[in-house]
C-alpha cells in the first residue's frame, strides 16, 4: 500500500489538516493518510501544547468516518526529542510492506536542509509538497529538483492550528475550523483558554 504520513503536533486538529489529507490522498494516488501525532515538533521549543492524550483522542474525533484517513500514535512512544528519520525508519521496519510519502508543507520544505538527515528520508520516503502562503520556499531550491520530491498546486493549508488556538482563546463561540466533535471536545474539556 502507499501510505501517506501527514505529521503534526495537530494543536488542535483542524478542517484545513483534513482537508489537506484528503487532496493529497487523491492527487498522490495514496491508498491512505495516516495523520501522526507528533509529541514536539523540535524546531519549536517553546510551543505551549495541550496534553498528547487530548491531542489524540481529537485527532481520533477528526479522522471518524472519513475514509482513507486514520489517527497514528507512533511517535508517542519514542524517545524525545524524535525526528521524521527516525519515525520513517520505524515504519519502515514495522510495515516492509508498504511505501510512505512524507506530506509537508512548503514552509517545511523552505527549511528541508536544517532537517535531521534529509537525503535519508528521501531514501525512505517521497516528498509531496503542498502550497502555504509566506512559506519562504526558493522556487529555485535544489530539493524541488530532487526526482523523490513532488508539488502538488491543489491543497492549499489556509489556516493554522495558532490561529484557531487564538480564536478559542478569545471566547470565540463559532469553531468553524474545527470538526464538530474536535470543537465540543474542546469546550468540554476546557481547553485552550
Amino acid at each position: 500500500m502507499r501510505i501517506g504520513l501527514l505529521l503534526g503536533t495537530f494543536n488542535p486538529v483542524h478542517l484545513s489538516h483534513l482537508l489537506v489529507a484528503e487532496r493529497l490522498q487523491k492527487h498522490a494516488r495514496l491508498d491512505e493518510v495516516w495523520l501522526v501525532l507528533t509529541p514536539r515538533n523540535p524546531f519549536k521549543q517553546g510551543e505551549t501544547l495541550v496534553s498528547d492524550a487530548h491531542r489524540f483522542a481529537m485527532l481520533q474525533l477528526a479522522v471518524a468516518g472519513r475514509s482513507g484517513l486514520a489517527a497514528s500514535d507512533v511517535e508517542l512512544g519514542m524517545p524525545q526529542p524524535n525526528y521524521t528519520v527516525d519515525t520513517l525508519e520505524l515504519l519502515a521496519t514495522r510495515h516492509p510492506e508498504h511505501q510512505f510519502a512524507l506530506l509537508m508543507g512548503e514552509d517545511n520544505l523552505a527549511g528541508f536542509s536544517r532537517w535531521r538527515s534529509p537525503e535519508r528520508i528521501l531514501e525512505l520516503a517521497e516528498l509531496v509538497v503542498y502550497p502555504r502562503p509566506d512559506s519562504g520556499l526558493d522556487p529555485e531550491s535544489s530539493w524541488l529538483q530532487h526526482p523523490r520530491v513532488r508539488q502538488v498546486d491543489d491543497a492549499l493549508m489556509a489556516r493554522s492550528s495558532t490561529s484557531v488556538r487564538q480564536s478559542v482563546a478569545e471566547g470565540s463561540e463559532t469553531l468553524d475550523d474545527l470538526p464538530a466533535a474536535v470543537a465540543a471536545y474542546i469546550r468540554d474539556h476546557d481547553l485552550y483558554r
